[in-house]
């Protein structure tokens, strides 16, 4: 497979559609920063990390197409799916599409049809790449990229999440716990984010 033109390929159609790229883009980089830090929990690959760069950079293209109010992530699904790929096959499309779409709102489930209709292998690929797609989109919450870079310590029982900021990153870090669910289920641990070693607080909890 040729990985430049399959970049080039989720980078044009980003361009095609994405009102945000600075955002979509940072959101894509915090999530191949913990797809690679992360390996010794999901044992995923290169091609798995290319699915994951693609629904990052497209999570958001719906924006500007939910006319009936469904909800952009779903519209997001539906563009990667009608769009005429040349270096995905169906399967590997629809795990993008499936990533994008629980970007947000509700986690994967079996009464939904599109996820209820993958083989099983597929259905854990795309619970770990959205649980990961939704963390990254949280650490941009603010779309202020103060959140830079990811360091990521591993223990029995949780994760921490030590992050280099420029900024205070209490809002990034409260959407990080509420749309951590999907990780915490997937990886089995909990999840803590950190600056300067200390666990971040909204301002109302500090003391």
């Amino acid at each position: 497979m040729n990985i430049a033109a399959a970049r080039e390929e989720i980078t044009a159609l980003m361009r095609e559609m994405e009102a945000s790229p600075v955002h979509v883009r940072h959101v894509a980089g915090l999530a191949l920063q913990l797809f690679d830090q992360l390996a010794a929990l999901h044992g995923l690959r290169e091609r798995e990390r290319l699915l994951l760069e693609a629904a990052g950079h497209l999570h958001d293209i719906g924006h500007q197409f939910d006319f009936r109010g469904e909800g952009h992530h779903k519209e997001s699904a539906r563009l990667i799916r009608e769009h005429v790929w040349k270096n995905f096959d169906p399967s590997e499309v629809e795990v993008i599409a499936q990533a994008a779409r629980y970007h947000r709102k509700a986690m994967p489930d079996l009464a939904h049809d599109e996820f209820k209709t993958l083989n099983e292998g597929d259905r854990r690929l795309v619970q770990q790449l959205a649980a990961l797609l939704r963390l990254a989109d949280s650490l941009d919450r603010t779309h202020e990229q103060l959140v830079q870079r990811v360091t990521i310590e591993l223990r029995p029982n949780q994760i921490l999440f030590h992050l280099e900021t420029t900024g205070p990153v209490w809002r990034e870090a409260r959407a990080a716990r509420q749309k951590g669910d999907l990780a915490q289920a997937v990886f089995e641990r909990d999840l803590v984010f950190l600056v300067g070693g200390e666990e971040i607080k909204p301002p109302g909890e500090m003391g």
